[in-house]
């Protein structure tokens, strides 16, 4: 079975039920449309040439004709490279070198017609990669070290929806508001939802009081969003009450307690996590709901079947399960190659509870060290934000002489609040050893993020 496969037997399961709705046109596509516009494309690819295992690059953002022109790629044989539209022409070209790009699909974003050019037919990947019969290869997105091309079959992408799907039980009476960008999420979701035959809600729109009236217009059940929109969306004036949302995960980053109880006391509604990471899928969700009621909002929550966590001796948290990735693409370094003893090893810090379920404490790359003595910036970030005029911080380490290194808060403040140094020290004082203190503060316009809307920590 293919990635394209789904698309096809929900097309013939219900032709005439919604598939996809943009907010900011109304338009929607429903299932016997969207196959069509997938088999275009295909067939169109497939008379310009394209073969298996051709790297073909999807450029474009989040439109109805995106996704369509995904599963086209797919259907043709293409393993598909998203490029997100918001990188830089050095870095875009730079990922196109590297992952030796065959062709690219353009999508522009006024839906207009798709186009496809031919970069260089003849390019040949590494030998390894047509017998793992490719689906995509993938960047990261750089959070803190340069990305990678990450190498996932059509099998591990299938088994990793398999196994997010124990959990999340999808429907075609499921209407999922989507926020976040198609180029670092579609890999799992978007065919995981087209999969159950769900009704997909782009929000084009993406300021807060759009997306909380789309919720509430389209009567979604299931919200997948990053932390800096779930707390926007917290700060709206008027939230809508939401009787149908039966799921509400946070992903992309870690959900600090704060951000989750401001969500919570607006909408009514519990919000839990999904923790997902490139080279492993959504290894581990708490939906806060039936057996994860008990679970904090800041848990990532218990493994999903199939799959096993594990905390190695430095605190790294590390990840086995049927869907992990298949190769690094460039230098190629097929997975075996990669794990340690059968396990992914993520760079994440954590801890399991006593009932398996995993809390996130930061990044091994990022910890600040404090005259020998470490810290995790996230939470230090975590209790800045949980001040009343905070919305957003970002800890960093700046060197010093004699400590080695010493954490400094960059404080997005709420409109209007001006900033109060010392009542932030006080506020730090009460809740983080001394050692962890910022040792200055200043107020900034916007907090750097990646592409993937994790905080920009290079």
């Amino acid at each position: 079975m293919r990635l394209s496969d789904l698309l096809a037997a929900s097309a013939a399961r219900h032709p005439a039920r919604p598939a996809l709705t943009d907010t900011a046109t109304g338009r929607t596509l429903d299932y016997a449309a969207l196959a069509t516009d997938a088999a275009a494309v295909a067939a169109a690819l497939g008379a310009a040439g394209v073969a298996a295992p051709q790297r073909i690059a999807l450029l474009g953002t989040g439109s109805l004709a995106y996704i369509g022109a995904a599963f086209g790629i797919l259907a043709a044989g293409g393993c598909l490279v998203p490029i997100a539209a918001n990188l830089r022409p050095g870095e875009r070209d730079a990922i196109l070198r590297t992952i030796d790009v065959n062709g690219v699909v353009s999508v522009p974003d006024d839906g207009g017609e798709w186009t496809f050019t031919w970069v260089d037919r003849h390019r040949r990947p590494p030998d390894g990669l047509a017998a793992l019969d490719p689906a995509f290869v993938r960047f990261s997105s750089g959070t803190t070290a340069d990305a990678k091309g990450v190498v996932l079959s059509h099998a591990a992408t299938l088994a990793r929806i398999a196994a997010a799907d124990a959990v999340l039980r999808l429907g075609p009476e499921d209407r999922i508001l989507w926020t976040l960008p198609l180029a670092y999420h579609f890999a799992v979701t978007i065919p995981a939802y087209i999969g159950a035959g769900a009704h997909v809600v782009l929000a084009s729109e993406s300021t807060p009081a759009a997306m909380a009236a789309a919720l509430a217009a389209h009567a979604a059940t299931l919200l997948y969003a990053s932390p800096v929109q779930l707390a926007r969306l917290a700060a709206v004036a008027t939230p809508p009450r939401l009787p149908t949302l039966r799921l509400a995960l946070s992903t992309a980053a870690p959900l600090d307690a704060a951000v989750a109880a401001r969500f919570e006391a607006a909408y009514g509604v519990p919000l839990g996590q999904a923790y997902g990471v490139i080279e492993a899928g959504l290894a581990c969700i708490n939906t806060r709901r039936g057996p994860d009621r008990d679970l904090p909002a800041t848990a990532v929550g218990r493994p999903v079947p199939g799959y096993e966590v594990t905390i190695s001796a430095a605190d790294e948290v590390g990840i086995r399960g049927p869907g992990l990735f298949d190769a690094y693409y460039a230098p190629w370094r097929p997975r075996a190659a990669v794990l340690q003893d059968g396990w992914f090893m993520t760079g994440d810090v954590g801890v399991v509870d006593a009932g398996g379920a995993l809390t996130l404490r930061g990044r091994r790359k990022s910890t600040i060290v404090v005259a020998g003595l470490k810290l995790f910036p996230e939470e230090v970030e975590a209790v800045l934000t949980a001040f009343p005029t905070v919305a957003e911080a970002r800890v960093v380490a700046r060197p010093h002489r004699a400590l080695g290194e010493l954490p400094h808060a960059e404080i997005v403040l709420r409109p209007g609040a001006a900033l109060d140094c010392a009542a932030l020290a006080r506020h730090c004082s009460e809740r983080l050893a001394a050692w962890k203190m910022p040792v200055s503060y200043t107020a900034v316009a916007a907090i750097p993020k990646t592409a993937g809307g994790k905080i920009a920590r290079r």
